[in-house]
């Protein structure tokens, strides 16, 4: 989902940094005689802002659906959590140290889903901000005339030519002959026959195939309604093509082939 947008390596850099500079946030007690882990957490920014952004981070973790994240983001965050309480707990009280635990777990938890929540807002805004985006481009258009970028399919229009599809053919032709003649002046049992009419069957094969998918180009590529309208019998003398050389891949026979 936001896998190609979330650096992960970046991510988990922040992670090891965030927890590198807890060392200021962890250790020290809750001083207050009064003051409840609550408040402790909630009043001072070195808890609270360093638990909503840990917990954005494992919250974006887990959008990438990748097991290795998803593990990497739950359990930094659990350590975490369970590092910073056992640093309060024996600096303060164990008491004290649990309720920290649950207030830093439902901080984190929050921030965590809030980026669940966020993500589709974004993509919608992303989405619903595009057709304005462009009204506005067309707009400075007018006024500032933007180069005009012109682009093409994936090979240059009109060079499209039945000209392999012609060789082919002729080839076909040829081998034929060469197989008719070579049946009726060597001899069918030596090696130079067998070489000969082996070779030459392959050959007509290869280039039978050839043909057709030259035809086929032309047909799927070339051909559009204007050409269809003109030449209403495109779509039957295709199909014949394709038939005929079928034979000739079949058979060693001249006429078809011709």
């Amino acid at each position: 989902m936001v896998a190609p947008i979330v650096n992960i390596k970046y991510l988990c850099l922040i992670t090891a940094a965030l927890t590198l500079g807890a060392s200021h946030a962890s250790s020290h007690p809750i001083e207050e005689p009064n003051h409840t882990a609550i408040g402790h957490v909630l009043s001072g920014s070195e808890h609270l802002v360093l638990l909503v952004v840990i917990g954005v981070v494992t919250g974006c973790l887990m959008l990438t659906r990748k097991r290795p994240q998803v593990l990497a983001g739950n359990i930094g965050l659990i350590g975490f959590i369970v590092y910073e309480t056992y640093s309060h707990a024996s600096a303060s009280s164990l008491l004290q140290g649990l309720e920290f635990f649950v207030v830093a777990t439902i901080i984190s938890l929050i921030a965590w889903r809030g980026v669940y929540l966020c993500v589709p807002v974004i993509r919608w805004v992303v989405k619903s901000f595009r057709p304005i985006s462009h009204r506005y481009l067309c707009l400075a258009d007018n006024y500032i005339g933007f180069p005009d970028a012109k682009a093409h399919c994936d090979i240059p229009c009109k060079i499209y030519d039945p000209a392999v599809a012609t060789i082919s053919a002729l080839s076909v032709i040829r081998l034929i002959d060469i197989i008719n003649e070579t049946l009726a002046a060597g001899d069918q049992g030596s090696a130079d026959f067998q070489n000969t009419m082996s070779r030459c069957v392959q050959r007509k094969e290869e280039e039978s195939e050839k043909l057709k998918q030259e035809v086929r180009i032309i047909w799927g590529d070339y051909f559009k309604e204007p050409q269809f309208e003109s030449f209403p019998e495109l779509h039957e003398l295709t199909h014949k093509i394709m038939m005929l050389a079928s034979a000739a891949k079949q058979k060693v026979d001249r006429e078809e082939a011709l």
